[in-house]
């Protein structure tokens, strides 16, 4: 039967982008607690495989330093924290390299199941967590009964797969007796470590099927009914009208930048209706300079501009098309369209009664 939401309906809908990323941003993710104990208890397990006999050996000896210094030394007030703290050096010597892979497994873990994400939405405080009655419903919820349940289990399986496992070596343990010590510690060496690895395959899939369970009691929670699938469709579209509007006032801006630039043109080149390229020369430029330029319905307002403030209108279609496409705005036109141009820019000032004591050389 489907999951029903606060008002009766039914969550038969599969959840949208966006529901899953408001799940994200709340910090519900699926996600398994015992994968990340199993890949830090198999990282220190691999990591004591290595330099167990490495760490064992400093601290032999770290003690058999110590216990030779003790016996000619005389503690003190004055010398016993230098000699505690030599001691404890040694210990962190051994244990932050163990700390520091389990450490480094964990975040790995984590962040690998969570791709990433970070909340702080569960880091808010909750008063209602401090009420007695809630936390009682919680500690009998069946969430928490699975988690007795899961504890159970792998205590059970731990200790069937060491008795199997320590079962199956009695015959060789009176032997040991007869072994020297180091023999000796190197047989359980072995066989902690064959413990070690058994458990941590059983515990393996035991946490598996945890986060299968995990991700699909949330992939359950996201559904959605009808009537919100609905809803959240019509809050999409919303959006690009509203992005419309955006898209306007952008239009509406850089027509007013557009319209404020033509006032200062020597001359606008049209297409005639289509494109319209404002230019500005003064005599001792270096070229002439682009100062606008526009299609439909921003060369329509260029070109009244241009009739309100008596800037000249110089119909030439391929030269407007040219300019538009190869000149950008506040920079010198190509040199390639120098000499078109120009005679534009002759032609503009005979109309104006400028005289060119020289033209440019093309």
């Amino acid at each position: 039967m489907a999951e029903e939401n606060e008002d009766g309906q039914e969550k038969t809908e599969d959840p949208t982008d966006e529901r899953r990323q408001e799940f994200r941003n709340r910090g519900e993710i699926a996600y398994s607690r015992e994968i990340t104990s199993v890949i830090v208890l198999v990282s220190a397990v691999a990591f004591l495989s290595f330099f167990a006999i490495q760490g064992f050996n400093k601290l032999a000896k770290m003690f058999t330093i110590q216990f030779e210094l003790i016996r000619e030394l005389r503690l003190s007030p004055s010398n016993f924290p230098s000699y505690f703290s030599n001691i404890w050096m040694g210990f962190l010597e051994v244990i932050i390299p163990i700390t520091a892979v389990s450490l480094l497994a964990a975040t790995a873990t984590t962040f690998a199941q969570t791709r990433f994400s970070v909340s702080f939405q569960k880091l808010k405080p909750n008063f209602g967590r401090m009420n007695p009655l809630a936390g009682l419903k919680r500690m009998v919820s069946g969430q928490a009964l699975l988690e007795l349940g899961k504890s159970i289990g792998k205590m059970l399986a731990v200790g069937v797969i060491s008795y199997l496992i320590l079962y199956g070596e009695r015959a060789n343990i009176p032997g040991l007796l007869k072994v020297p010590l180091g023999s000796t510690w190197e047989y359980w060496g072995s066989i902690s470590k064959m413990m070690f690895w058994s458990v941590s395959v059983f515990l393996f899939l035991i946490a598996s099927i945890d986060y299968i369970y995990s991700y699909f009691t949330l992939e359950n929670k996201m559904k959605m009914t009808k009537q919100e699938v609905k809803d959240e469709y019509k809050q999409r579209e919303l959006n690009p009208l509203i992005k419309g509007k955006l898209r306007r006032l952008q239009r509406e801006f850089s027509l007013g930048k557009t319209i404020e630039a033509t006032k200062e043109a020597t001359v606008i080149v049209t297409n005639p209706t289509h494109y319209a390229v404002a230019l500005k020369y003064e005599i001792g430029m270096t070229a002439p300079l682009v100062v606008a330029k526009g299609v439909d319905f921003i060369a329509l307002n260029m070109r009244e501009v241009a009739k309100k403030f008596d800037i000249p209108l110089v119909e030439n279609r391929p030269l407007a098309r040219a300019l538009y496409k190869t000149a950008e705005v506040d920079e010198e036109i190509p040199q390639s369209l120098y000499k078109a141009v120009s005679e534009v820019i002759r032609y503009v000032f005979r109309l104006k009664g400028i005289k060119i004591k020289q033209d440019r050389k093309q």
